[in-house]
């Protein structure tokens, strides 16, 4: 059969902002800026949730989190929705998962028919956290919250050691791929657990940058906190972040996270060589993304879980042959990626429905139309009534159930200072993107649904205890690791084991 491969390279919590082709100057990635050069760039393009499972799971699925249940990382996606890579693999294509994609439950697949690693983070439902009563508040000291971000600097991590094992399998595949595929076509997906949290960088890649050139967010117009959003002050409360972290702690997380984002890019490089070598790169369609971004000190916050641009906004980069070079202003979405595949391919998707566009048209053609529109909507860690966001055109509205209404014009207020939602001058176009932010949508049953499967989990949980095992058996890796030894600084080889956060 033939086709055009596709090589999809995911990063974790990747700020859309801290790439070169993305206007950052002082960030070092030239091999994904060299992808973007003869590649298409989407400049408003939009997780599905800013959170990692529920995000991956809509991605492939292309179906809103509140469809598919996936409302948290203890959200299993269950084995009966078909992914995209269900298309690309009933066409005959070779489907490849090298790295993360935050599976939870029995089904580690979904679609893909090998794994050349194992799942980093736990399959299981240990990270189920109650809702119903408010947000849920982790214990100081735990979790995803603002130590994290006081305890970033110089070092190795046990993460990195995951993304080595991630980018020494692929180098490995990608030199036998086309050896054991025959004439199938491939479908490898390889996703890192960087630039994600803990904000820590090795040497190597701490030392390219100095602290002179690390530049910290402007402070707003007014007194952050007292102009947060109902949203923004749960996620405050959940990650005790009522109080911003000192510049000196902001310039240091922030320099780790240069440091790890050169670090993924070299990463990338290295793949990409090896598609070169292996006689690849001009039967393959190139992509770069992540599942979602990062705050990193954006309005006094760290990490994910907000409707901010910082957070739910994504890098995404395609080239592959035959398609021009280009911008995208137009607003997509991480749903349109998997209609877009297929259509770029000349695959029928095993099961039409979806929420995802079909953008391969615009992508042959080189021409997108302006005030495209994204919906992204919440449920999980640091909230508590799940919200939905639009973003059309310049204009980007955020609704919680039973607060007010948010709504930005990114044009003008780049920085989403300004509240314009109550102002009389912009009730028609307020009042237009609510009724498309609420068609097929019932915050009240979704929120149910999400706290009733809060409670299934957390008793299944409450009935295994302490014993063994408290996970699904996931794939182990096919490839055999030819020196246990191996790792590119020397230390320790990787050993796998269920972490907590």
């Amino acid at each position: 059969m033939s086709g055009p491969n596709i090589l999809l390279l995911m990063g974790d919590q990747h700020p859309y902002s801290m790439l070169g082709c993305y206007g950052d100057g002082t960030v070092k990635t030239p091999a994904l800026d060299q992808l973007a050069e003869g590649g298409v760039v989407f400049d408003a393009a939009y997780c599905p949730s800013p959170l990692c499972a529920p995000s991956r799971a809509a991605m492939m699925t292309g179906r809103h989190v509140h469809e598919i249940e996936v409302w948290d990382n203890a959200s299993p996606l269950r084995a009966d929705w078909p992914t995209f890579v269900h298309s690309f693999r009933a066409a005959g294509y070779r489907t490849i998962l090298s790295g993360k994609m935050h599976y939870v439950g029995p089904d580690q697949l979904h679609g893909f028919e090998e794994r050349w690693t194992q799942e980093i983070y736990p399959t299981t439902f240990d990270w189920t956290y109650p809702s119903r009563k408010g947000v849920f508040i982790n214990p100081p000291g735990k979790g995803q919250a603002v130590h994290r971000v006081s305890e970033s600097g110089i070092g190795w991590t046990w993460d990195m050691d995951y993304d080595e094992e991630v980018t020494f399998r692929t180098l490995y595949g990608l030199r036998t791929v086309k050896r054991d595929s025959g004439d199938r076509p491939f479908l490898l997906c390889v996703s890192f657990t960087g630039p994600h949290y803990p904000y820590f960088a090795p040497q190597e890649y701490w030392d390219l940058y100095r602290d002179e050139d690390i530049e910290i967010p402007a402070e707003g117009p007014a007194a952050t906190i007292a102009n947060d959003p109902q949203h923004v002050r749960w996620f405050r409360q959940y990650a005790h972040l009522q109080d911003p972290v000192t510049d000196e702690v902001c310039r240091r997380a922030r320099h780790a996270m240069l440091g790890r984002i050169s670090m993924i890019d070299r990463y990338c490089d290295r793949i990409l060589s090896a598609l070169r070598d292996s006689g690849l790169e001009n039967e393959t369609i190139v992509l770069y993304t992540s599942d979602h971004g990062d705050m990193m000190g954006e309005h006094g916050l760290w990490f994910k879980g907000t409707a901010y641009e910082a957070s739910a906004r994504v890098p995404l980069i395609i080239k592959g042959p035959d398609l021009p070079a280009s911008r995208v202003a137009e607003a997509v979405s991480l749903l349109d990626l998997g209609t877009t595949l297929c259509g770029l391919c000349g695959i029928d998707p095993v099961y039409p429905e979806s929420d995802g566009r079909d953008l391969s048209g615009g992508l042959k053609n080189g021409s997108f139309r302006e005030g495209g529109e994204a919906i992204v909507e919440f449920y999980g860690d640091g909230t508590w009534r799940g919200w939905r966001m639009i973003r059309s055109g310049d204009w980007k509205l955020i609704h919680v159930p039973d607060t007010e209404e948010v709504l930005y014009n990114l044009k003008q207020d780049p920085g989403e200072w300004h509240n314009l939602a109550d102002d009389p001058g912009h009730r028609e176009v307020r009042d237009a993107l609510r009724a498309k932010l609420k068609q097929g949508w019932d915050p009240d049953l979704c929120d149910e649904r999400r706290w009733r499967s809060q409670e299934r989990r957390m008793a299944i949980l409450a009935a295994l205890g302490p014993g063994e095992p408290r996970a699904w058996q996931q794939p182990s890796a096919p490839v055999p690791h030819p020196n246990p030894a191996y790792r590119t600084d020397g230390k320790e080889p990787f050993q796998f084991a269920f972490t907590s956060r």
